[in-house]
Order: structure tokens, then sequence, then C-alpha cells
């Protein structure tokens, strides 16, 4: 059964990510190249799928989903915080 579900997302997120990722592409003005935008679009795609199947996850191991939601928020505080940082390199 999880694995249905888990299955059925996959082309949810897709259609997501190819929706939001043409018109968010458009908008910031990234150089319109086939390559760049379909990385740009298999990372959208990936981003989406963790943070849904994350929180599947949250909600199959709480007991109800209200705890599940308090968990994932404060997770998701946490990734978003750290997210976009770069851990420069030693000299």
């Amino acid at each position: 059964m999880s694995l249905s579900q888990a299955a059925i997302e996959l082309p949810y997120v897709f259609a997501q990510a190819v929706f939001y990722g043409v018109i968010v592409y458009a908008m910031i003005g990234f150089e319109w190249t086939v390559a760049k935008f379909f990385w740009y679009l298999f990372f959208m795609y990936f981003t989406l799928l963790y943070f849904t199947f994350y929180g599947m996850m949250t909600v199959a191991v709480t007991p109800n989903h209200h705890i599940a939601s308090i968990i994932a928020s404060a997770f998701y505080a946490i990734w978003n915080l750290f997210s976009g940082f770069i851990i420069p390199r030693p000299v």
C-alpha cells in the first residue's frame, strides 16, 4: 500500500515541477538553454519529491496528523534555515 502511495505521487509532482519550473525559470530570467532548463527541472522535481515524501513519512510514523505537522514544520524550518549557505573551503 505504501509503495502505491509513493508511486502515485511521481507523475503528480512531475506535473507540479514542470508547471512551476516553466513559470519561475522565466520570471527569474535564467538563460534559456535546454541543458540548464532540464537541470533546473531535475533539481526542482527531486526537491518537491523529498518534501512530499518527508511529509508522508511523518504522517506514517506519528499517531495523528496534528503531531506530524508539528514535527514536519520543525524540520522544514531547519531545512530552510540552512538552505543556500555555502561552506567556504579553507584557503
